[in-house]
């Protein structure tokens, strides 16, 4: 009585794709994965102790983040920023967060692929130089077609 048969399995995927549809599936496991990972770096960066003593260079945050659609994707770009060696770009699936971190690149421009059409997701940016981290830019959001 207290197993579930492949009756009860079936019935619990023909819900899930009632409720969530086929093409959801995918970038709801997405948004687990990244949720997983997000939470495994802060743990590990939270539990890690530091030996520096040197004072964080300051770089400020990039400004002039623009995102453009396009078909399952979102290309962003943004303006250097001195002294910045490294740009952190952050989506979220709802505007003011929780961002999850997508990639580290070292150039001012990202492009973000494999989106669902017709979801908007909504963007950050922050620049690092190995000392210190800026906070985020300003929020920018795009609908892939």
């Amino acid at each position: 009585m207290g197993e579930f048969s492949i009756f009860h399995w079936l019935v619990v995927l023909a819900v899930v794709l009632i409720f969530f549809g086929g093409r959801r599936i995918p970038e709801v496991m997405k948004g687990l994965g990244e949720g997983i990972r997000s939470f495994k770096d802060g743990m590990s960066g939270g539990m890690a102790t530091s030996t520096a003593t040197a004072p964080a260079a300051s770089v400020s945050a990039p400004s002039s983040v623009t995102a453009k659609a396009g078909k399952n994707q979102v290309q962003l770009s943004w303006s250097a920023v001195p002294g910045a060696s490294i740009y952190n770009v952050m989506r979220s699936g709802t505007s003011g967060g929780p961002y999850a971190l997508i990639a580290r690149v070292p150039t001012t421009s990202y492009l973000d692929e494999g989106l669902a059409s017709g979801s908007p997701f909504y963007y950050t940016v922050s620049s690092s130089n190995g000392v210190g981290e800026s906070g985020h830019s300003i929020e920018v959001s795009a609908t892939p077609a």
